[in-house]
């Protein structure tokens, strides 16, 4: 008989992220789910993914509703995200990450980050092993906004979700074993005057970049998904307060919170999916 392994997987999106961390803390401490097989976090999610694998699920709740709301981080016009301050301030001095910890888990770790030179995405884990502030930093580079790129391994990389939808991340999970799979999403396409920014930046960039960034805003987020394994989407019960860069302390939390009740509402589904 085929081992059964269960992974969870989350997306990016910015402060939308607000939504995952929510449900990953109440997934942790009401449903007592703390060490999945596999997991595989994209972007913004990717903090929130290693400190919830080291069981700080204090520091997530204050990253999130206490250091990230704030014009310290987000700048509006021009749009600005200031994310050494977040690695390098407020995650590594202030909510330090228990690398130790993270060394040990069992659980196999996946991220998803681009390869600037090449236009791939490459997958750092447990088994390429890096500075995990550095890997949040790089998968955190988000195109234009960051203004930058990380060097890891003698290779230069950005965001990984320039370059994977949900469905990549999912049939990802499952090429790694995955026969169940929990999905917490708060995907939605880029809208209004950021959609028009990024599409223009990416006009104005070096070519690789702008096919990547072009190539990411049209396509699909779902699509292809493998029918031999069991999914389960955990996504909002209603429309979020917020968007990509939203600072608003409130709507931040409640899309926190939302998060949270969203998992207690599906915890028969999770608690079949764990058994």
């Amino acid at each position: 008989m085929k081992e059964e392994k269960v992974a969870i997987v989350t997306s990016g999106g910015g402060m939308k992220c607000a939504y995952a961390a929510g449900a990953l803390v109440a997934l942790a401490k009401k449903l007592g789910v703390k060490r999945p097989d596999i997991f595989m976090s994209a972007s913004g999610s990717v903090g929130t993914m290693f400190y919830y694998l080291t069981g700080q699920y204090a520091e997530i709740e204050k990253v999130w509703l206490r250091y990230i709301p704030s014009p310290e981080i987000v700048r509006v016009f021009p749009p600005k995200l200031r994310l050494d301050y977040v690695v390098d301030t407020i995650l590594r001095r202030e909510l330090p990450l228990d690398e130790r910890a993270l060394a040990q888990t069992p659980t196999r770790w996946f991220v998803p980050v681009t390869d600037l030179d090449t236009g791939r995405t490459e997958y750092i884990s447990n088994n390429t092993w890096f500075d995990p502030y550095e890997v949040m930093r790089a998968a955190k580079a988000i195109p234009f906004l960051y203004g930058g790129s990380v060097r890891l391994g003698g290779h230069t990389f950005i965001d990984g979700d320039v370059n994977v939808n949900m469905a990549e991340l999912i049939r990802r999970a499952r090429k790694e074993g995955a026969t169940k799979i929990l999905v917490i999403t708060n995907t939605i396409k880029l809208a209004g005057a950021m959609k028009w920014f990024t599409r223009i930046s990416a006009l104005l960039s070096r070519p690789m970049l702008r096919q990547l960034v072009l190539n990411d805003m049209t396509r699909a987020e779902w699509d292809h998904l493998p029918s031999d394994v069991e999914i389960l989407v955990i996504g909002p019960s209603y429309p979020l307060p917020l968007g990509t860069f939203t600072r608003v302390r409130r709507k931040v939390a409640e899309a926190y919170q939302m998060g949270q009740d969203d998992i207690v509402a599906k915890r028969a589904e999770i608690e079949k999916l764990f058994a």
